[in-house]
């Protein structure tokens, strides 16, 4: 028998030695390149993947794993998460909401997170 998801954490994004949030793992959860969460996070990416569980990234990588958390909430797995991530979206113009998130634009992400939830299209 399994046990119940966590609902206030993904194990995905974690490393399993230390429990903290890890870049390495949080961009594959995603579906980012280390290139694209350096540019997210406004990070040099030779620095993310020496020291991926670093205190000092903590805290941008939390809002990260909140954004991976709504979207496996919402669409119900990671991996549709991470297809609706790549996807043109007609609310956007035809852009991937990818884009907002390369941009630094979470809290249109959060928004369409939103709408998603309410059942208006995305």
């Amino acid at each position: 028998m399994t046990s119940p998801r966590p609902l206030h954490f993904l194990t995905e994004t974690r490393s399993p030695e230390s429990g903290k949030l890890d870049a390495r793992l949080t961009a594959r959860t995603l579906g980012l390149s280390m290139r694209e969460l350096a540019q997210v996070l406004g990070r040099d990416p030779s620095g993310l993947s020496k020291h991926p569980a670093s205190e000092r990234l903590q805290p941008s990588l939390q809002a990260l794993d909140e954004l991976a958390l709504h979207l496996r909430d919402v669409f119900g797995s990671l991996e549709t998460g991470r297809m609706w991530l790549r996807a043109p979206n007609p609310v956007l113009a035809a852009e991937a909401p990818v884009t907002y998130l390369l941009r630094g634009d979470v809290t249109a992400l959060r928004k369409l997170l939103l709408m998603a939830e309410t059942g208006m299209p995305t």
